[in-house]
Order: structure tokens, then C-alpha cells, then sequence
């Protein structure tokens, strides 16, 4: 190779080099904006993780707060059917039975007790006295089913007024779950927004490291590029030193040896000679003039 190719290959190199750093340049900036995205991203995930796990702990708590609410529900309907059927009951018991009118009860009583005196105090012949036995065992019977009736009527509003009751907690419990499937159905379409947005932070991260990692590679290979290009480029200029110092040995030595071509003329046409002279004659100058190193 001559000087100047080895010159123009000094120049490529240098070219090569140039390009090589500029290259690893733009990817080390690349590789920064990546690193602030990742760090974005990886927030952003964080965010997504910590917002779902508070979500599904909301929407648990009122899963919890419902199912107890729907067991409420299912023993107040229970007590609704019991109440039902004890007011068929009374109400197939209480159509035994007459009822009388406002005095109905005192005046059986009044005629019970008037009867009973008759037989205490009074002489009746013993078909008379038998045919008071059973009129007053006749108004017993009539005493008693108006005492019942009166009881099952108490019995049957007091059983209705508990089934309203019931009807009215049952109300307020179907109200208490309807709101609370809603929430939770609100909080379940949010928990999809969340993985939809957690999944896709994590998949873009992904991407990015991915996207990070051939970056490093490449620039792994830059620096191992780099690293061989300035090897090459310093045998290059050692080379190009070593040529260059050669070349100079030579036009150095060819000034010397027409110098001394001159001196040997001198001697020839028997010139007197300089100082100089001699010692061009005998080696102790270069071709600058300055004294050899000759010992």
C-alpha cells in the first residue's frame, strides 16, 4: 500500500469512526428517551395494580355486605310464608265461629249467671232445673266460641300486622341488594377497564425492554466496531509514521550522497575543502547540517 492509499485509508477510518460514534450517539439518546418511557409505563402500571386491588377489595366488601343481605332476604321471605299460612289458618279458624254483637259477651254471661241463680235459690221441678242445665251448658259453648273468635281476630291482625311488616323489610332489603348489585356491577366493569389498561401498560413495557435490550446489543457492537476501527486506525498512523520517517531517511540520504558526490569532486579537481566538507566526507553530518550520531 503507498502512502496515499495508506492515507486515503487513514481518512475512511476516521470517517468510519466518526459514523460508528455518531451512530452509538443517537441510540445512547435513544436508549435515555426509552428509560423515561419505561419509568412512565412502569408508574403507570403501578397505578393500574394498585387501583385494581382497591377495587376488587370494594367490590368484595360489598359482595359480602349483599350475600349477608340476600340471607336477610331468604329468612324474611321464610317468616313471610309462615305468616301467610298461620293467617289461612286463623282465618279457616275464625270462620267456625259467629260473631256476636258489641254485648253479645256480657249479656251470655249476665244470662248464664241469672240461670245459675234460678237453680240455687229457687225449688223448679227437675224437668225445669235439667232444661236450665243445658240452656246454661247450651251458652257456655256460645261464651266460649266467642271468646275464641275474639282471640283468633286478635291473633289474625296481629299475624297481618307482622306481615306487613315483613313485607316492608323485604322491600327495603330487595331496594338495599338492587343498589348494591348495581355498585358492584359499576365495579366490575371499572376492574376490566383496569386489567384492559394494566394489561396494556405491560405489554408496551415489554416492548420497550425488548426494544432496550437490542439497543444494547447494538451498541455492545458499536463499541466492539469502535474499539477495532481505532486499533486499525492506530497501525494505520504508526504506518504512516513509519513510511513517512523511511521516506525521509531516503531524501535525506540522497542529499547527502549528492553532497557528498560534491565533496569527492572537490577532492578530485584538488579544491580546498571546508569543514564541513570532511565531515560530510566521513558521516559526521546529516542532511540538515546537524552533526551525526556517529561515535
Amino acid at each position: 500500500m503507498s502512502v496515499e492509499e495508506l492515507l486515503r485509508r487513514l481518512d475512511e477510518v476516521r470517517e468510519e469512526i466518526k459514523s460508528l460514534k455518531s451512530e452509538s450517539f443517537e441510540l445512547i439518546e435513544k436508549l435515555r428517551e426509552l428509560s423515561n418511557k419505561k419509568a412512565g409505563l412502569r408508574s403507570k402500571l403501578s397505578n393500574a395494580r394498585n387501583e385494581l386491588e382497591k377495587t376488587r377489595e370494594i367490590k368484595n366488601r360489598l359482595r359480602a355486605e349483599r350475600d349477608s343481605l340476600i340471607t336477610r332476604r331468604r329468612e324474611v321471605v321464610s317468616k313471610l310464608r309462615e305468616a301467610r299460612s298461620r293467617l289461612t289458618n286463623v282465618r279457616e279458624s275464625m270462620n267456625n265461629f259467629r260473631e256476636g254483637g258489641p254485648y253479645s259477651l256480657s249479656r251470655i254471661k249476665e244470662e248464664i249467671e241469672r240461670l245459675e241463680w234460678r237453680i240455687i235459690t229457687e225449688s223448679l221441678p227437675i224437668e225445669l232445673e235439667n232444661k236450665l242445665v243445658k240452656e246454661i251448658s247450651r251458652l257456655e259453648g256460645e261464651l266460649e266460641k266467642l271468646v275464641e273468635g275474639r282471640r283468633l281476630k286478635e291473633e289474625y291482625r296481629a299475624i297481618k300486622a307482622e306481615h306487613q311488616s315483613l313485607r316492608i323489610i323485604l322491600e327495603d332489603l330487595n331496594k338495599k341488594i338492587s343498589e348494591l348489585t348495581d355498585k358492584i356491577t359499576a365495579l366490575r366493569e371499572r376492574e376490566l377497564r383496569l386489567k384492559e389498561a394494566r394489561d396494556e401498560a405491560k405489554k408496551d413495557l415489554e416492548e420497550l425492554v425488548k426494544a432496550s435490550e437490542g439497543i444494547r446489543t447494538r451498541l455492545d457492537q458499536l463499541t466492539n466496531e469502535i474499539a477495532s476501527k481505532i486499533g486499525e486506525l492506530r497501525n494505520l498512523q504508526e504506518e504512516y509514521r513509519r513510511r513517512k520517517a523511511a521516506q525521509r531517511r531516503s531524501e535525506e540520504e540522497a542529499v547527502l550522497d549528492r553532497k557528498r558526490q560534491e565533496v569527492e569532486k572537490k577532492i578530485k579537481d584538488f579544491k580546498r575543502l571546508t569543514l564541513e566538507d570532511l565531515k560530510i566526507y566521513y558521516g559526521e553530518l546529516d542532511a540538515e547540517g546537524s552533526e551525526s550520531a556517529r561515535g
